[in-house]
């Protein structure tokens, strides 16, 4: 299992970086996922989209400025996810500013991955608080380039950490 401390960086790998992705809108990005994740992982497609369902009922999962981070606890997961996915056009997401996601980052956790699970979810609110982050994530052209970012992101100083929490705050109801 991963442990709290694994960082997006370390969990994503280049397989995991899907890019142009044809999907019109949340269920059926949803869908790929769990196909996505049944022909890469081994795990059922129906539990991770039961899973990523079952946390966007809570509230979605949108961050807005074009982001979100749909997540979800998976029975028999032994080892945290995580996938970026940029669709071909953005898609609706109900999020807070109304504006569709182009950026989705994906996690996966064990179901008694807590601490792994926040941690996670912390180091995504805090790269994509940043405006040049996102800015040279949006220039990637392959999973490659994306990779490279995700590696060699050096985090803003602390008047950031403000961001990192609200946004931590408002998508983590219900983990």
């Amino acid at each position: 299992m991963a442990s709290g401390n694994d960082t997006l960086a370390q969990l994503l790998a280049r397989d995991h970086v899907l890019l142009g992705l044809d999907v019109a809108n949340r269920e059926s990005l949803f869908v790929h996922l769990g196909r996505f994740c049944e022909q890469r992982f081994g795990l059922p497609a129906a539990t991770v989209i039961a899973g990523l369902e079952a946390r966007e009922s809570l509230g979605s999962t949108a961050l807005g400025q074009g982001v979100a981070v749909p997540h979800g606890r998976i029975k028999g997961l032994r080892r945290a996810i995580t996938l970026y996915v940029r669709p071909t056009t953005p898609i609706p997401f109900d999020a807070p500013d109304g504006n569709p996601v182009g950026d989705v980052v994906v996690l996966l956790v064990p179901e008694s991955a807590n601490s792994t699970h926040l941690h996670l979810l912390a180091d995504v609110a805090q790269r994509f608080c940043d405006h040049h982050f996102r800015e040279q994530l949006h220039a990637c052209v392959d999973a490659q380039a994306v990779l490279q970012l995700f590696v060699g992101y050096n985090p803003p100083d602390a008047e950031r950490v403000g961001c990192r929490h609200a946004a931590v705050n408002s998508f983590d109801k219900g983990r």
